[in-house]
């Protein structure tokens, strides 16, 4: 029995609402418990964002308090080598005392953060005393002088071995603030002791530098090992700072946190309060000046913690995710409702219409029959294949239209169709006026409302074509499989090759440079996508004679990785390309132009297709001479140890164009802290993703700027400014980068 429209629109109504309650209630849990995950993400990860903070605002303050500790330690060591006493012959006469005092003064005067100045002999009589009072500055010599060799801490100055000072733990003097008393010991022209240079610090003043560094949201407390605030500083809209006196006390304030920070030398603590980070500054000096060790806390308060977390932030996203869902399914269900109530006015009056052009106007053989085979219908492209029209075939049979061997084997799939729960798929073969054609056809069976069957359809699709052309392409994939085969065994051949050169040219790299007294060396190698043919070394020539070198062949690939080898077996002492014995047998360096001269004759451009350009250098250790030849390679650097940046530019032409220029040899000196840069063409030729070039001029200039790092720190820094200026652009030729910090000749070898 037919469904009433009506009823069928409500079942579909109510199992599609069913089916959305089952489908978006688990979404809405999924969204609530998604914005929650996130939430609880984001408050992570802004924690761990302040934590980074506090530990980098406890480093710079670190650093700074320890730069303040050395500086005191320096200035003291100075002034105890004054000429004054370091012309001593004995103990210092009243003459002597006067004239120290008034060289003293004068540092009261110009620098204000001492308080008091002492010089004790070596038996602990305090025989002058200077001390700072505002502007005015009081000079004391007592008779008797005042005797402080009971003091600890002035017996183990006096102990202290030469170059060492005592730091003494921190002092509270009174309302003038912390002092830290420093005392570095007097020795005499002959070396002899003859007493302590006491100096007591201020650090009100000093510290106050500390407040550049202030860039915290919370609070930044500087403590001694009691506990007490010596200085105090916060961030409100610049750097604040404050010095404490001795009534501020951490140790009052957060009793359990103090023990804690007292305990430990660092650490981290999500408190009540807020985070609390620290660290220890550890003055200079021997092992017991420990109690002397200051510490740094930074104080982020809670609500400042709170508001970092952005706790409003979510709780707001969670409510307009809510609002958002609520308003998503309203509008959903109406516009649901007006479609589908358009939809059902319009279905019934189309779906017949609809089914009969589909079936019609087909381009598959489409067709029904009764449980007898009869032909109940049959569509336009079933008329124009079998050349009958639909009014002959209704009431036929296969055995009336088609020879018997194919109406029997149409006749057979018929049933397997009718007694078959689902469709049957099968191929079958029909001759036409053009010959055998076949068809790809599926047959179903036809059921009434109530699920009986009265029929079979079956829908065809004439296949020869395909079937033909799929015969062509199988013959067509043979082939190319055939073909594809053999590029690949080709390019297995190739990537093994190409595997093997890079292998070869790895191993060349100079992992053990020579480690000598005299000289730092580091590089830097970046190899392209494609196999280059760079190289460089840095290796002993006989007795107090180092030699390096650089060079660049031409073109990539397993060729130029090939004459690397050949250069470098060249260009190994043991060849006598570059080293010759004596009559004694000790090793004598042969000069650069003279090694140049010899690889152009051995490396011909006729003979190898390649040239490569090299640098070679030869350094005496000993007085920093150096001794050097270009062939066609780009200029090495030498930046002065004052940060002037100087050009080597002696030299010739490319090795294997037979002598075309001479090898000219340039001559020059290192002294201590000067820096040896070697590089490739690879480096300036860089491009960026704009097309500029790295370029010569950059380069200078970022060497220049990094004139106070190491050598080795250099090489890093210009590797850093080379992948920031190409974005991490893939290098298009190898990047090599050598260099040399030569440190005086002065040390054995």
């Amino acid at each position: 029995m037919a469904m009433e429209p009506g009823e069928g629109l409500g079942r579909r109504l109510r199992a599609t609402l069913i089916r959305f309650l089952l489908l978006y209630i688990p979404v809405a849990l999924v969204l609530i418990l998604t914005t929650y995950l996130f939430y609880r993400l984001e408050a992570n990860n802004e924690r761990r964002l302040l934590r980074s903070e506090q530990n980098h605002q406890v480093q710079l303050e670190k650093e700074a308090v320890a730069g303040i500790l050395d500086e005191v330690v320096v200035d003291a060591q100075v002034q105890a080598q004054h000429e004054i006493l370091e012309n001593l012959q004995g103990p210092p006469g009243s003459l002597v005392l006067d004239k120290l005092a008034h060289e003293l003064t004068k540092v009261l005067k110009t620098t204000r953060s001492y308080r008091r100045i002492l010089y004790i002999d070596r038996n602990g009589q305090v025989l002058l005393h200077l001390a700072r009072e505002g502007d005015r500055t009081s000079v004391e010599r007592k008779a008797p002088p005042r005797d402080l060799s009971y003091q600890p801490w002035v017996e183990a100055s006096l102990r202290l071995p030469p170059g060492r000072v005592y730091i003494s733990p921190l002092l509270h003097n009174d309302d003038k603030g912390a002092v830290i008393r420093v005392a570095a010991p007097v020795t005499n022209r002959w070396g002899e002791r003859e007493g302590l240079l006491v100096m007591d610090y201020r650090t009100s003043q000093a510290m106050r530098k500390m407040a550049g560094l202030f860039f915290s949201q919370g609070v930044v407390l500087l403590l001694d090992q009691q506990g007490r605030i010596l200085l105090g500083g916060r961030y409100q809209g610049g750097p604040q700072i404050e010095a404490k006196t001795e009534g501020d006390s951490f140790a009052r304030m957060w009793p359990q946190m103090w023990s804690m920070v007292a305990r430990q030398d660092q650490g981290q603590v999500f408190d009540k309060a807020g985070l609390f980070t620290w660290d220890t500054v550890a003055p200079p000096g021997p092992a017991q000046d420990r109690q002397s060790s200051l510490k740094i806390v930074s104080l982020v308060p809670e609500a400042r913690v709170d508001a970092a977390v952005g706790v409003y932030l979510i709780q707001l996203t969670q409510l307009l995710s809510i609002v958002l869902f609520v308003a998503g399914l309203i509008c959903w269900f109406l516009a649901w409702a007006q479609v589908r109530h358009h939809l059902a006015q319009q279905a019934l009056a189309e779906s017949e219409q609809r089914l009969q052009d589909i079936m019609t106007f087909s381009p598959a053989v489409i067709y029904l029959k009764d449980h007898a085979g009869r032909y109940q219908f049959v569509n336009r492209r079933f008329e124009q294949l079998l050349g009958i029209k639909q009014e002959q075939a209704l009431g036929l049979t296969d055995r009336e239209m088609f020879p018997a061997q194919t109406a029997q084997a149409l006749h057979r799939h018929d049933k397997e169709a009718l007694i078959g729960k689902g469709p049957l798929h099968s191929e079958e073969q029909i001759r036409q006026k053009d010959g055998l054609h076949s068809y790809l056809t599926a047959k179903f069976p036809l059921r009434d409302p109530g699920g009986r069957i009265y029929g079979v359809c079956g829908i065809s699709t004439d296949i020869t074509e395909l079937k033909n052309t799929q015969a062509e392409l199988k013959r067509a994939k043979e082939a190319a499989e055939t073909a594809n085969l053999a590029l690949m065994e080709k390019q297995e051949r190739l990537d093994e090759d190409l595997q093997a050169a890079a292998g070869i040219q790895r191993t060349l790299l100079p992992y053990n440079l020579p480690h000598l007294p005299q000289v730092e060396l580091a590089w830097k190698f970046a190899p392209s996508e494609f196999i280059g043919g760079d190289l460089f070394h840095a290796q002993p020539l006989g007795p107090g004679q180092l030699c390096l070198y650089m060079l660049d062949i031409s073109g990539h690939g397993v060729p130029a990785s090939l004459m690397t080898v050949s250069v470098h077996e060249a260009l190994d002492p043991a060849s006598g390309h570059v080293a010759k014995r004596d009559i004694n047998g000790a090793m004598q360096a042969l000069p650069p132009g003279k090694v140049l001269s010899v690889l152009d004759r051995e490396y011909p451009l006729e003979r190898f297709d390649k040239s490569f350009s090299i640098v070679y250098l030869l350094l005496h250790l000993t007085d920093g001479e150096l001794v050097y030849s270009n062939a066609g390679h780009p200029h090495p650097l030498l930046l002065r140890a004052g940060g002037e940046l100087e050009e080597l530019t002696a030299g010739g032409t490319l090795i294997g164009l037979d002598g075309a220029v001479p090898f000219e040899e340039g001559r020059t000196v290192l002294r201590v802290g000067d820096r040896l840069i070697l590089y490739t063409d690879g480096v300036v030729e860089y491009r960026n993703r704009r097309g500029q070039m790295f370029g010569v001029e950059r380069l200078h200039r970022h060497v220049i700027q990094g004139a106070a790092l190491g050598v080795g720190e250099l090489i890093e820094a210009l590797w850093s400014e080379l992948k920031a200026f190409g974005n991490n652009r893939p290098l298009d030729d190898d990047v090599s980068i050598m260099g040399l910090e030569y440190r005086g000749g002065g040390l054995s070898s």
